[in-house]
């Protein structure tokens, strides 16, 4: 027998080579396409003429965040503006509601759409947690059947097996209607998806299913041990079907044999307080948001009647080198038009891209199209007549990012673009501390 022990070591140096032939190509600028990045297999071992000390960083070529803040009648560029017809009209409704629950038992529910910022109940998570310690409420909202993020959830514990099919912005050939976070579930004849609490016990658990042929569809549901099978509801477009109410419960586990039945996920929360669903996908630009169904967002919020839209896109529209943002103008205004349609009189908040960083000559600084983006993201919100909360200026603006990933404390990842947990909890803090300052006249 031919003796083949060198093979591995030939398909290393082939590998090798390959790469470093590729670090010497630059990739051309695709808007639609844009979270790819150029591959550099010598960078960490390049010359470098990093300097010791972060804060002597080189200024960027783009304009200075104070002349792009938000309009002329706000004194405070990091306060949340509102540029609806009627001053402070839109976010009034919103403060009027949040603050009556403070007398009054009621619910306040918030749609946060976003990508991989928020992706695994980043950001939201934290968000959720300070609101319902002042306004009460126990429960994360809606959750998906199965998230490759799972393990980042911290408030509660999910796992599925593989038997599902997961239909998704990238992947539809079948043309499924796709629910608020981009997905649709079908079970391939044994699925099942299990959730448990790592505080608090579940009060309200709820589970939404689309239109399936079988009128008669069930689910097996078993909650602490106890097992029963549950017919599903099967009405209308998007079907809620209560699991639990009342009872306080641990765990729970949902099985599904039916291939036919679409589903979205649970929703677990209580009958009263905050809840702040997360619908983050990993690269969207906002425009596979529109890919959304207009009667699958009118029929969710029969059920969850969101007091407030929150729409953060951004990570994945900066690309080292473009400048030119027109088209996120247009898929934004499309967007908003289409949240607009479909939650009718219900507030809009559109937030900034956070602060992105690249290397420049070994020194990591705040890209130049950061401030072009945000300067443009808030000419959309006053053209759209939404609100807006500058997240770039009030993280800290130029370089922060950098800052954040190399100083004593870290809060971001290498990356130089997402945020850390703890970086994460900071932002949420920063967020609340500002959507409960309404901006005075």
């Amino acid at each position: 027998m031919k003796n083949k022990i060198t093979h591995p070591v030939l398909i290393i140096w082939f590998a090798i080579v390959m790469l470093l032939l590729l670090s010497s190509v630059k990739l051309p600028i695709i808007p639609y396409l844009n979270s790819y990045r150029n591959i550099d297999l010598l960078k960490d071992i390049k010359p470098s003429d990093k300097k010791p000390v972060i804060a002597a960083r080189a200024k960027m070529p783009a304009a200075d965040i104070k002349t792009i803040a938000p309009g002329s009648n706000v004194i405070d560029s990091s306060l949340i503006a509102d540029y609806a017809d009627d001053t402070l009209i839109m976010m009034k409704a919103f403060y009027k509601k949040l603050n009556s629950l403070k007398t009054a038992k009621g619910k306040v529910r918030i749609a946060y759409f976003g990508d991989s910022f928020i992706e695994g109940d980043y950001i939201t998570g934290e968000l959720r947690n300070k609101l319902q310690q002042i306004y009460g409420g126990n429960g994360i909202g809606f959750v998906p059947v199965q998230s490759i993020v799972a393990d980042d959830y911290v408030s509660i514990k999910f796992n599925n097996n593989t038997s599902w099919t997961d239909y998704n912005f990238h992947d539809n050939p079948q043309k499924y209607s796709l629910g608020l976070m981009g997905h649709v579930f079908y079970s391939k004849g044994d699925s099942w998806c299990q959730y448990s609490s790592l505080n608090k016990k579940f009060e309200c658990i709820n589970l939404y299913t689309g239109k399936t042929p079988d009128s008669s569809a069930t689910i097996a549901l078993e909650k602490d041990g106890q097992k029963k099978d549950i017919v599903v509801n099967n009405d209308g477009i998007i079907n809620q079907t209560i699991l639990n109410c009342g009872t306080p419960v641990n765990r729970f586990k949902l099985s599904c044999a039916n291939t036919s039945l679409p589903l979205y996920g649970i929703s677990i929360e209580d009958s009263a307080g905050v809840y702040v669903d997360n619908y983050g996908f990993r690269g969207n630009t906002g425009l596979l948001s529109l890919q959304i169904p207009d009667d699958v967002m009118k029929e969710f919020n029969t059920y969850f009647k969101y007091d407030l839209i929150i729409i953060h896109y951004g990570l994945n529209v900066i690309e080292h080198g473009q400048t030119n943002y027109e088209w996120f103008n247009r898929t934004m205004c499309k967007l908003i038009n289409k949240v607009k349609s479909d939650y009718p009189g219900v507030p809009i908040l559109l937030i900034s891209a956070s602060d992105v960083a690249y290397n420049e000559k070994g020194t990591y600084i705040t890209d130049p199209g950061v401030p072009l983006l945000v300067k443009q993201q808030n000419e959309i919100a006053q053209k759209n007549k939404v609100a807006f909360w500058n997240l770039y200026y009030s993280m800290g603006g130029e370089n922060t990012i950098a800052n954040w990933v190399e100083g004593d404390t870290v809060y971001a990842y290498k990356d130089y673009m997402h945020v850390n947990e703890r970086g994460a909890d900071k932002v949420a803090g920063i967020f609340l501390n500002k959507l409960l300052q309404p901006r005075k006249n």
